[in-house]
């Protein structure tokens, strides 16, 4: 097909928009158009094709196929088909001819690939994957609403270069589906089809702050899985931020810690003084039951005194923590008040914002105490000023912040005085095994080793073991942190690199010829909805605009088909002036909507016939033959005109 214009005429049901689909269906771009893409193309291609216009005589479809030429980058040609019906050959491969086999029969090297399943745009095999590759564009990767990042499909740039009869016509990028998830993916479609810088860096500042977001979910995670780890064992963490801290390391270093009477003992002083006790223990000479009877006599009677002791402050400090419990649940319940408080009022706000004169109350009890009140309280001799509902919201949202902190540090007590009970239940179990110990090596023969001196060895060896491997563990925890620190830190540094200033000259430069491109256009094309003197293409979202009302929204339908022609054509002309990744094609089927003037769609085919060299442009109309031959008149152009049906039986 040549540069320029092309315009495809038949009549209507003749098979012209399945012509124009099949262009779809064959870069397998089906999901811009259906949700269902097995029935992307009409029973004609896939089951009973009607080819005798005068009889309607129909015949079975054993097999039908499309086959397209493409030209790529670089001038290199191929020639892609895809089955729609076929025994052998399922809809989902594509085969490529690495030459023009369609205007050049001939033997060209062969290749297939997949489309219409997961990986069709991201693995070397993947037809989508060939065929950015081959029309030279770099898809971005972007982030989704759900956290992940999805890549700009194909299929979600398509609506900018082809308009489909049935569904298309309903607005710019009417046929957009978003089956990626990516934010503003219409927004997105057009940075990357204009190749807006504005795009580029968003792109870079969204990938940088899902980094970032993935930095602190890690850091929270594995701070977490540290304090899970230790849970239950009397000791607590010092110091160790909970979030993500690129000041690292920071001036007062984290420590593990345990209780020890009322205060906390750092884990390394306490290995020092564990290893030294050890060592003490084995250095000494074993004793004997005989040589250390009085001894250990004297030592079961002051551990039974400190076993009494500790049971008792096990007792006092079990009472705290379930006050502790308590009080916990008691500020979780107020804050969820003071948040359906809040949330109450500022529905007041918004319907007071939008001039409503209800001011009926929001309770009838004390919004602090929410106790009843006496209505010897609610009626006064005297006027008194009341707080208005945006005064009350902002004092709502003070008692918000005040309760959370208090929240916050009653869970952080809660968590220590849970350690130290775990600690001291700790020290009880070992002062029982002394006992039992101690008792035993008293009720053994003279001459005996002591069980009690063994035992101490043996639990202070375990002990040691046990804090050594936590010591070891933090370590890792601390180089882990480190890292995710410096790689906070450059994100942030990183993000502070990128340019304040929204677009870039070039991006200006871009829109402002699509504005001018589209308000010219909009003139040509008499368009009658009010004047273009405000009109503007948004320098937010790339669209339409009046003012700052979606100019789609606000237009009769006929016009708003104009603002379609303008819009999209805009973005081919000034794509042949400045770098874009516009493939320079466009195609349209029946652009005459809404019954659009006739002057309209003369403006329309001489816009598009003008500078016709280096893009395509695709018009597929039912327009009365003799009325599109006298528009076309005197334009360059190439019209194909069918009679009958467009498919036709393959004979052999």
């Amino acid at each position: 097909m040549a540069d320029g214009l092309m315009v495809l005429r038949a009549d209507n049901s003749r098979g012209k928009s399945t012509a124009v689909q099949s262009f779809l269906f064959a870069l397998g771009l089906e999901r811009m158009i259906t949700a269902r893409p097995a029935h992307s193309l009409t029973a004609a291609m896939r089951d009973r094709l009607i080819y005798d216009q005068n009889t309607k005589g129909e015949t079975p479809v054993l097999s039908s196929w499309v086959s397209i030429e493409l030209e790529g980058q670089n001038d290199t040609v191929a020639t892609i088909t895809r089955w729609v019906k076929h025994d052998e050959i399922g809809s989902g491969l594509v085969r490529v001819a690495h030459g023009p086999a369609l205007s050049a029969p001939g033997q060209y090297e062969m290749q297939d690939y997949y489309v219409g399943r997961a990986g069709a745009a991201a693995n070397p095999r993947g037809f989508h994957h060939w065929l950015a590759s081959f029309i030279g564009w770099e898809l971005p990767e972007l982030p989704a609403t759900d956290g992940r990042v999805s890549p700009l499909y194909m299929e979600q740039v398509f609506p900018l270069l082809f308009v489909e009869q049935r569904r298309g016509w309903g607005g710019i990028q009417a046929q957009m589906p978003y089956f990626s998830g990516v934010s503003d993916v219409r927004r997105r479609s057009i940075e990357f089809l204009l190749d807006l810088d504005v795009g580029k860096l968003e792109a870079e500042r969204l990938r940088l702050r899902s980094r970032e977001t993935q930095l602190q979910n890690g850091w929270k995670a594995t701070v977490k899985a540290f304090k899970d780890a230790i849970r239950g064992q009397g000791l607590i963490t010092i110091g160790l931020p909970e979030t993500l801290t690129v000041a690292w390391p920071p001036q007062e270093p984290p420590m593990v810690a345990e209780s020890r009477d009322s205060n906390w003992i750092g884990l390394d002083d306490l290995l020092i003084e564990l290893r030294q006790e050890h060592r003490r223990l084995e250095s000494a000479v074993l004793p004997r039951v005989r040589d250390d009877e009085s001894e250990s006599e004297d030592r079961l009677t002051a551990a039974l005194e400190e076993a009494d002791a500790l049971r008792e402050a096990s007792a006092l400090l079990r009472e705290e923590i379930l006050r502790e419990q308590t009080e916990l649940h008691s500020l979780q319940d107020r804050l969820e008040a003071l948040r359906e408080d809040l949330r109450q009022h500022q529905d007041i706000i918004t319907l007071q914002r939008l001039g409503s004169e209800d001011l009926e109350r929001l309770h009838g009890d004390c919004p602090v105490c929410h106790q009843q009140l006496p209505t010897s309280l609610l009626i006064t001799p005297t006027p008194v000023r009341t707080l208005s509902a945006q005064d009350t919201a902002a004092y709502i949202k003070q008692q918000i912040e005040l309760f959370e902190v208090m929240e916050r540090d009653t869970r952080r007590t809660l968590e220590a005085k849970t350690e130290r009970w775990a600690a001291i239940r700790a020290q009880s179990a070992d002062l029982r095994s002394q006992i039992r110990a101690l008792r035993t090596t008293l009720s053994t023969p003279n001459g005996t080793p002591s069980v009690e001196a063994i035992t101490r060895q043996v639990r202070l060896r375990e002990r040691i073991d046990r804090y050594e491997s936590v010591r070891e563990r933090f370590y890792g925890l601390m180089g882990e942190l480190e890292r995710l620190g410096q790689d906070g830190r450059s994100v942030r540094a990183a993000l502070g690199d990128l340019p304040s200033e929204r677009l870039s000259p070039r991006d200006r430069e871009k829109l402002n010829l699509l504005e001018r491109s589209f308000v010219d256009q909009l003139r040509s094309y008499d368009f009658g909805s009010f004047s273009d003197e405000r009109l503007r293409i948004s320098p937010v979202d790339y669209l339409p605009r009046r003012e700052e009302f979606d100019l789609q929204a606000d237009i009769s339908a006929s016009d708003s088909i104009r603002v379609i022609w303008a819009y999209l054509l805009g973005l081919l002309e000034i794509s042949k002036r400045l770098a874009t990744n516009h493939p320079l094609l466009l195609v349209l089927d029946e652009p005459r909507q809404q019954s659009a003037k006739e002057i309209s769609f003369r403006a329309l085919l001489q816009r598009a016939a003008q500078d016709s060299v280096d893009h395509q442009i695709v018009f597929a109309t039912s327009e009365d033959l003799g009325s599109l031959n006298r528009m076309l008149d005197g334009l360059p152009h190439r019209l194909h005109a069918i009679d009958g049906y467009v498919l036709k039986p393959v004979v052999d």
